[in-house]
């Protein structure tokens, strides 16, 4: 049976991202892309107001801002304009990408030095994250957010700065696996279409793009007493009611002297990789490798926690050691 002219023209706009509700009623893909960023927009809202430095009038203004710069530019999820700060030192870094005319949207690499997070290209440092976007940022890296130059601003000319204006992007679909892995997932973020976050290790050059995780499961499968239940050194990861970081190794201090954590790249998240290395390898290797095993490995913890396998960090040391 031969369909109707404008059922043919439905089923097509429908294959083509269209969506059509249970009445009939054709949503052009556009519409349904943008209501899905509007929700993205009040989910980062609501966790960047928990975990941000800006006032909450402030916060509003940047939620419908970055919202209609997500539609604008068509993006695939929630995206977060800004700005670097630090760019006065990074001058022909920035004048370089000025005259590419390729650079706009290219992909940038993240790098956490001490408290900051730095942004590079080509191992050439642009400058740093706002300090007032940290506490929002370094949970969602783990999850696949990611930065993008958006433009080099000013003239470069005698007595003029220039400056550079990013975007946070994925951020609605990073904040939706870190919500998945709050919730009991694994919290592995989507990369269907894109590239997965690159990481800069601080003391190399090169750029690399994250291998296999070591698995981290759920607490409650290594601590029931199951024959699965795991191994004695075997490294648990928790949190006290109060939400500190605790883990089933002693806290080796270098970096942090207050304390571990996990899920981002900073301080305590060095510590808590230098001890884990301790416990299961000597020494050498451990200073060698715990700034690499912060990036692949404790950067991506969940943040409730979990189970690090014993042996699969000692396969994950020894593939180490051969690269």
């Amino acid at each position: 049976m031969t369909r109707p002219a404008h059922a043919r023209s439905v089923s097509s706009a429908t294959h083509g991202g269209n969506h059509v509700t249970q009445a009939g009623t054709l949503i052009p893909e556009a519409d349904v892309r943008a209501r899905q960023i509007a929700r993205q927009a009040r989910s980062w809202r609501a966790f960047a107001g928990d975990r941000s430095r800006m006032q909450p009038d402030t916060l509003d203004t940047k939620a419908f801002d970055a919202c209609a710069f997500s539609v604008h530019h068509r993006a695939s999820s929630f995206a977060v304009p800004s700005k670097l700060v630090g760019t006065s030192r990074h001058q022909a870094a920035l004048r370089a990408l000025s005259t590419d005319p390729d650079a706009t949207w290219l992909a940038l690499d993240l790098d956490a030095r001490g408290d900051h997070l730095v942004v590079s290209h080509n191992s050439r440092v642009l400058g740093r994250v706002q300090p007032k976007h940290l506490g929002w940022v370094r949970p969602l890296v783990p999850f696949g957010l990611a930065v993008y130059l958006s433009r080099v601003t000013g003239r470069g000319e005698r007595g003029y700065r220039l400056g550079c204006n990013v975007a946070f992007g994925h951020v609605g679909d990073a904040l939706a696996g870190l919500l998945d892995a709050s919730h009991g997932g694994d919290g592995a973020p989507s990369v269907h279409g894109r590239s997965p976050l690159r990481l800069v290790v601080p003391g190399e050059s090169r750029v690399r793009t994250a291998p296999a995780r070591v698995p981290v499961l759920p607490e409650h499968e290594s601590l029931d007493g199951s024959p699965s239940s795991g191994k004695p050194d075997d490294i648990v990861l928790w949190r006290t009611p109060e939400g500190e970081a605790r883990a089933s190794v002693p806290h080796v201090a270098r970096h942090s002297p207050t304390g571990i954590e996990w899920g981002y790249g900073g301080s305590g998240p060095a510590d808590l990789a230098r001890s884990v290395l301790l416990a299961l390898a000597d020494e050498p290797t451990a200073d060698a490798l715990y700034q690499p095993f912060k990036h692949e490995v404790i950067g991506r913890v969940p943040p409730a926690g979990g189970v690090l396998r014993a042996a699969d960090v000692r396969k994950w040391v020894e593939h180490a050691r051969t690269r």
